[in-house]
């Protein structure tokens, strides 16, 4: 199973950064990724043993995320990638922690574990032929309150995600796994507008 912990936006925040993906897309090309598929990858865990997922479960319920605020105020682009995103210019330090916690006791599993820089973002566009000429939206405030582990498949149609298990309101109590009849999407969407 190809998995990745991260931060899910509401449906506010949702359709506004997707208001921003579709301005962008007029002047950039590209493909719109769909509004229900937004998200900022906290940490890429790449192909997991379905057997080893109680493990990582358990990790999540016992690593909470308290509630902060992230603003979005600037776009960028990565010419190599071809990708339009929306970032924010800090990151509280209670996320990192929390994310530098998870792959810690991850990593102490066995588990093998990429270590990346952290560079928080939410794609937008993909395949983009260049970079918007206003890279400075209005600041889009998002209030977070906890984090998601979400199951990746490569299809033809682009990345089809569900998300497994959700960590909520910055306690124990707060985590739940996600019975696919009540995920936040439909099973059958996909990441990219075809």
């Amino acid at each position: 199973m190809r998995l990745f912990l991260a931060l899910w936006p509401g449906p506010g925040v949702r359709a506004q950064l997707h208001d921003w993906a579709r301005s962008a897309h007029a002047e950039c090309g590209g493909r719109v990724l769909r509004a229900q598929t937004l998200h900022l990858t906290l940490a890429f865990l790449d192909e997991v043993d379905p057997a080893r997922l109680p493990v990582l479960l358990g990790l999540m319920q016992r690593t909470p995320l308290d509630p902060f605020t992230l603003t979005f105020d600037h776009l960028g682009y990565w010419s190599d990638r071809k990708i339009v995103w929306a970032g924010a210019p800090s990151v509280p330090d209670n996320l990192l922690a929390t994310r530098d916690a998870l792959l810690s006791q991850w990593r102490a599993t066995g588990a093998r574990v990429v270590t990346q820089a952290f560079r928080p973002h939410i794609s937008l566009l993909r395949h983009a032929r260049r970079a918007p000429s206003d890279l400075s939206p209005p600041p889009l405030v998002w209030q977070c309150d906890g984090y998601v582990l979400v199951h990746s498949v490569r299809t033809p149609r682009g990345p089809h995600y569900r998300v497994l298990a959700e960590h909520h309101g910055g306690q124990p109590e707060g985590f739940f796994e996600t019975s696919p009849e009540k995920s936040v999407m439909p099973s059958t969407q996909y990441g990219i507008v075809g």
